[in-house]
């Protein structure tokens, strides 16, 4: 199902312009299908940005991160891996964390 399109109006760089020029050339398509795939990467990875910074922030979850991103949560958990955003634990998730790997009281240690 293809979704009903708009027109919009925005003035850009010269330089800008000619670059689209030469994708669309390049590729043999028209101006408008370029602009349509450049603004919907350029989306999306702002709706990436906007979530990883979240994350990192303790704001949402890794799982709130993903759905927001539109990604599967492996996915986000490998954006934050290439992002070195650490995997957000408060301490006491990370001290239940280690008693269940170590089967002892992190708060004995």
């Amino acid at each position: 199902m293809e979704e009903e399109l708009t027109t919009v109006s925005a003035r850009i760089q010269k330089s800008q312009a000619e670059e689209i020029e030469r994708l669309a050339s390049k590729r043999g398509t028209d101006k408008s299908a370029i602009i349509r795939e450049l603004l919907a990467t350029a989306i999306q990875d702002k709706k990436i940005e906007d979530a990883l910074n979240q994350v990192q922030a303790k704001k949402i979850t890794v799982w709130k991160a993903a759905e927001m991103a539109g990604v599967t949560y492996r996915e986000m958990l490998e954006l934050l891996k290439s992002h070195n955003i650490p995997f957000p634990l408060s301490e006491q998730e990370l001290r239940r964390e280690i008693e269940e790997i170590t089967g002892e009281s992190a708060r004995h240690q």
